[in-house]
């Protein structure tokens, strides 16, 4: 014979459990539409490495041959098509010569020339906001004729549009002696940045600084 008071306590339980698997189901979709992080929404849709929107940051890094190593991140508020890459006014000599350029917009590679050895080159891509522009440059590094190992880096990266309001420029070397920096060619270099740990300058560039020319005095690595 069933016990109806077994019964009635077994059909609590089985509600019991209903209740909680809908209550562990949608705190699984709240998670997953927060984007699976403590920080929220605004913190999982930037990729870990990028600036926020509105910002760049530019990386050069100084090789032992005198050649420079350059990335930069570009994240906008506003979805692309295109960018420039040019060679800084009054290098057009050909002295100067980038080589092994990649750009890279929202993940996927965009179409442009490798070589960049004239004054621009364009690179075209669809609707992103996240572009990444790699390079090494040739011809940028003037050595010292009284200190050996010592050089003067004019310049530390390639002029590149979409011009972030805020523009951050690091430069690693063996050891980074001092930055100058000017808003456009016809202004006149100012110390600028400082010393961010060892082998590194950094500077902050914003307002009428931003996307302007910096150089760097450093010793190149042995």
């Amino acid at each position: 014979m069933v016990d109806p008071a077994r019964t009635r306590r077994r059909r609590a339980v089985l509600a019991l459990v209903a209740v909680a698997v809908v209550v562990a189901a949608g705190l699984v979709t709240w998670r997953i539409a927060a984007g699976g992080s403590d920080g929220g929404p605004a913190e999982a849709s930037i990729p870990a490495g990028w600036p926020e929107a509105g910002a760049s940051r530019t990386v050069t890094e100084v090789r032992a041959d005198g050649t420079l190593e350059v990335t930069h991140w570009i994240h906008t508020e506003e979805p692309l098509d295109e960018i420039d890459v040019a060679l800084p006014q009054g290098t057009e000599d050909g002295t100067l010569e980038a080589t092994d350029v990649r750009v890279r917009a929202d993940g996927r590679s965009a179409s442009g020339p490798q070589t960049l050895s004239f004054s621009r080159a364009s690179y075209v891509f669809s609707g992103a906001t996240r572009i990444q522009v790699r390079y090494r440059l040739a011809g940028a590094v003037e050595e010292s004729t009284s200190a050996a190992g010592r050089g003067l880096a004019t310049p530390t990266a390639l002029d590149v549009s979409a011009v972030q309001p805020s523009d951050t420029r690091i430069v690693r070397s063996a050891d980074v002696l001092s930055m100058a920096c000017a808003s456009s060619p016809d202004v006149s270099l100012a110390p600028c940045g400082e010393a961010d740990g060892d082998g590194q300058w950094k500077v902050v560039l914003t307002g009428q600084e931003a996307g302007g020319r910096v150089v760097a005095a450093v010793t190149v690595p042995s």
